[in-house]
């Protein structure tokens, strides 16, 4: 990731538009698999991979088990990060805790994120 460039997050299906937007508030770049002006709903992990490289988007996705065949069948893309349910639980507690943890790694992110087709495992921030 070169200096100054943001990331830019696409928030895979399991997550609600309300999320994006919350991020969004908050000055993160982000936008929902889920709303209405994605239109990728339903569409399959290496679509959304595809469509997320294309936009230079990071794709955020607790689908472990299935994401992995979309990252090796789309090499170019600008990252992927997961997110694992037992620590952000689709709850709003869960969610709230994840929208503070994609916003501080949107604002300290790992070197390449955004850039580069890195994987990421999301960690809570620091109280």
């Amino acid at each position: 990731m070169t200096a100054g460039r943001p990331v830019r997050l696409l928030l895979d299906e399991h997550y609600p538009p309300w999320l994006a937007r919350r991020l969004r508030e908050g000055g993160v770049d982000a936008v929902a698999v889920l709303e209405p002006t994605v239109a990728l709903a339903g569409a399959p992990d290496a679509e959304i991979l595809r469509v997320a490289a294309h936009l230079g988007r990071v794709v955020v996705t607790e689908d472990v088990t299935t994401f992995g065949g979309a990252i090796e069948s789309v090499p170019g893309h600008c990252g992927v990060v997961y997110c694992h349910p037992a620590r952000f639980s689709r709850t709003r507690p869960g969610l709230a805790r994840l929208a503070d943890a994609l916003a501080a790694l949107a604002a300290t992110p790992p070197p390449g994120l955004g850039a580069l087709p890195l994987v990421w495992w999301l960690d809570t921030p620091a109280n």
